[in-house]
């Protein structure tokens, strides 16, 4: 497939890396020479320096003759009209990432098909989603949600008290018999390990599943992870992901909400614009300010402004303070791994959450990349048995899977199970898999459709 990504930021480098590794023809055009290097230098891709709103570009691209324009710029301008251009062109897929929120509202005068756009793209948005969701389900470090909420990934961290520890995954599982769950991966000292029976839980271990969503309490109980009661919430940052995050959050009467922010002007318009939440002017990171305003009756406390080691920093303080969940965003993916053991609860980062928003999109067919998950290197793939695949018809046992990759679930005609090794495959069935980058070719193959 050929694919042209306007702009080589981090989200247009994250989606040429798994794009090229897929063996597409990835063509990436920046105006900014830098930026154009860097890109050289990590991927195989052609490169163009250049403004991918320009026709004249664009046709240097191959535009004509693509199958995909992916315009993730810092301008919305440009995005829509590299995806204008695409849709003259003919391009079957046009996907931009917007920051301007308007262009998705049922009353907006522009719609997407107008501007040539198969899909939108909201980088703030799906960042506040992230988080007050986060902040909803207490234990946990990391959730994804598949099949429309009936499955979920759900990642936890697991402490030195937990009923869990020093048990094998057997062990667990023989124990609780009334629930089937998969222990997909164990993230350990920077390490992703795709575990078996006879595996371990270490302190500080996280650990990830997949389940069923409506099991979700009954697994979180038997990991000792009770969900805390959450009302008092702390927002620092009154940018558009923090005002995005405090009107999700106040529209539930159970939170009561506060929101800092550093500039008089803005905070006034932000108050204006939100409803039952509480605007405090001042320095987030100012210690008597936050003591004075109640940090420490807070339950939960989200940093979001635009500097990283501000928000890391004043989520620490905020731990330290007895705050019991502390969630920061953060714009350089390499910090995640970190993160639980410096003492955060969790941390996102927009730019990974919006290239696997786009990825989810893309990737079509028989084998789908659904998610990365950040700051751990895997993936979780969604595949569809064919009637002429090579799997189809056979229990699991009879599979060899790759050592780096999992099966999770299994839906069946809307049916979601975690199959067990006599489960047979049937055409038509869906399954999760989890593996580590280096095993997706065999996951592949083990999958591919008979000629």
């Amino acid at each position: 497939m050929k694919v042209i990504i306007v702009g080589a930021g981090r989200v247009g480098l994250q989606l040429g890396k798994m794009l090229t590794a897929e063996n597409n023809d990835v063509t990436i055009i920046d105006p900014d020479p830098k930026s154009c290097r860097k890109a050289s230098d990590l991927l195989d891709a052609m490169v163009i320096q250049g403004n991918g709103a320009v026709p004249s570009i664009l046709e240097e691209a191959g535009l004509k003759s693509s199958d995909m324009l992916i315009a993730v710029t810092s301008l919305d301008e440009v995005n829509i009209l590299a995806c204008l251009a695409a849709s003259r062109c003919d391009v079957g897929i046009k996907i931009a990432r917007l920051r301007n929120t308007d262009f998705s509202q049922p009353d907006s005068i522009l719609k997407k098909e107008d501007m040539g756009i198969d899909l939108i793209i909201h980088p703030e948005l799906e960042t506040a989603r992230e988080l007050a969701w986060l902040i909803k389900r207490t234990a946990a470090t990391d959730i994804i949600e598949f099949e429309n909420g009936k499955v979920q990934l759900i990642g936890v961290r697991i402490d030195k008290n937990q009923p869990i520890l020093n048990k094998t995954l057997r062990q667990i599982d023989e124990e609780n018999p009334d629930i089937r769950f998969r222990v997909v991966a164990i993230f350990r000292t920077n390490k992703t390990i795709i575990p078996g029976g006879d595996d371990y839980v270490q302190k500080g271990d996280q650990l990830f599943f997949m389940i069923e969503s409506s099991k979700v309490p009954r697994l979180l109980q038997i990991l000792g992870k009770g969900e805390e009661k959450m009302e008092n919430i702390m927002i620092l940052g009154g940018g558009k992901v923090g005002r995005l995050v405090a009107s999700d959050l106040e529209k539930d009467k159970q939170f009561q909400v506060k929101l800092i922010e550093a500039q008089h002007e803005k905070g006034v318009k932000i108050a204006e614009q939100l409803k039952r939440t509480l605007i405090i002017m001042g320095d987030g990171t100012d210690i008597d300010l936050l003591a004075a305003e109640g940090i420490m009756d807070m339950d939960g406390y989200i940093a979001v402004t635009d500097d990283e080691e501000s928000n890391i920093i004043s989520c620490l303080v905020a731990k330290h303070l007895g705050v019991k969940r502390c969630l920061a965003m953060v714009q350089r993916s390499d910090y995640l791994p970190i993160m639980s053991s410096i003492g955060l609860d969790a941390a996102v980062d927009q730019q990974m959450i919006t290239a696997n928003a786009i990825l989810r999109f893309v990737r079509r067919g028989n084998i789908v990349s659904l998610a990365t998950l950040p700051g751990i290197d895997a993936e979780v793939l969604q595949i569809e048995v064919h009637e002429k695949s090579k799997a189809a018809g056979k229990d699991l046992n009879r599979l060899k899977m790759p050592k780096n990759a999992m099966i999770g679930i299994l839906s069946r005609n809307g049916d979601v199970s975690v199959p067990i090794g006599t489960t047979t495959l049937l055409p038509g069935d869906k399954l999760f898999v989890f593996t580590l980058p280096n095993a997706i070719s065999d996951v592949e193959k083990m999958f591919a459709v008979k000629s």
